[in-house]
């Protein structure tokens, strides 16, 4: 049956909000939780205060509630890569880690709580101009080099805790300590070094000298921290003599250049002048060894004919003498003519040798 045709649920929406069972259910747990909470809040009262007429027990209510109040004030929380140091009336009982912890409120104990993970960074050389850094040049960042030049540095140290006691309670000013020490590790490094090093090539050196060197005086005056790292952001001559500076520096890149050259040259032309002496000395030792080879060829033939001599006197200088105008006779341009009655026919200009030495032309070329 619908609902309209029902005369007694006449005009009722069962889905209605004040019909609705379910909001009727939550309205009475409501009112539930608030008179319980009323209730307890007035046995409280009546625990601690009364009825309102007895003063002691008032006050002492009151005083309970102050001394839970104090007693919440002891808890804490350390966070990740954070260190809480408890104090028990100023001196150290012992390092929290993190998490939520509890301590007995102030002023008996007190908590500290640090960074230690935080990579803290100290800056040296730079001043701050309408909340910009800016990398300044003043009396701070100049540092005098080992060659007695003025050298203008900026740098940065990068550190972190280490040792949170020492760092909390053996120097009230650490990050001021740290800048001092930086400053004066680097003097002392760059004191120690030519400008062109430090301009140049010498730039690693400089940083990791530096650093030892710092992490040498933290840890003598026993501050618990630890360097990371040491970056230098500009290293330039003073600005009023940069310009001559660079000229200085590139008359220099000149001059090693020329000196570059004539080293390659020398290396060039040494090895060949020591090649031909070496080929010269060989051509002469191989003559040497020649010459004295044909002399001993010489003295055996020489005395090999002296023993045939004595054999032979006679043969052998005939012979000796016809070895001789052999060669002699060898190179010379002769004609031998053999006519058998008067030569005076012959005319005496005729060039016997060239006619000799003339090629015969074939028939037919011209002559």
């Amino acid at each position: 049956m619908p609902w309209q045709n029902n005369n007694e649920d006449k005009g009722r929406n069962p889905w209605d909000d004040q019909n609705n069972p379910w909001e009727s259910r939550k309205q009475g747990a409501a009112i539930n939780l608030e008179d319980s909470f009323q209730k307890a809040w007035i046995n409280f009262k009546k625990s601690f205060f009364g009825n309102g007429g007895d003063k002691p027990r008032i006050i002492f209510g009151l005083f309970f509630l102050f001394i839970l109040l104090w007693l919440a004030t002891g808890f804490y929380r350390v966070s990740e890569g954070e260190l809480g140091v408890e104090l028990r009336f100023g001196k150290m009982t012992t390092i929290t880690h993190p998490g939520l912890r509890y301590h007995l409120p102030s002023p008996i104990e007190t908590v500290i709580v640090t960074k230690v993970a935080e990579i803290n960074q100290v800056d040296s050389g730079i001043r701050v101009k309408s909340d910009t850094a800016m990398l300044g040049e003043d009396s701070d960042n100049q540092m005098l080099t080992g060659d007695e030049n003025i050298l203008t540095l900026n740098f940065s140290v990068l550190w972190f805790i280490k040792d949170v006691t020492k760092y909390l309670f053996n120097d009230p000013t650490p990050k001021k300590t740290v800048k001092l020490a930086a400053e004066s590790a680097v003097r002392e490094v760059i004191a120690q070094t030519t400008i062109v090093d430090a301009l140049t090539k010498g730039k690693d050196k400089i940083v990791v000298d530096a650093q030892k060197l710092l992490q040498k005086m933290l840890d003598d005056y026993g501050i618990g921290i630890e360097v990371q790292q040491v970056r230098l952001l500009r290293v330039n001559p003073p600005e009023k003599v940069i310009d001559a500076f660079r000229d200085v520096q590139r008359a220099r890149a000149d001059r090693e250049s020329k000196i570059n050259e004539a080293r390659a040259y020398q290396n060039s032309i040494i090895p060949e002048a020591r090649g031909q002496a070496q080929q010269i000395e060989q051509s002469a030792e191989a003559f040497r060894q020649s010459v004295v080879a044909d002399a001993q060829g010489q003295t055996q033939r020489f005395l090999a004919l002296l023993q045939e001599y004595k054999k032979a006197p006679e043969v052998t200088r005939e012979r000796l003498y016809i070895d001789l105008m052999t060669q002699l006779m060898k190179n010379i341009h002769k004609v031998i003519i053999d006519t058998p009655g008067n030569t005076q026919g012959i005319l005496p200009y005729l060039p016997l040798p060239e006619i000799k030495n003339k090629r015969p032309t074939p028939a037919g070329e011209p002559q």
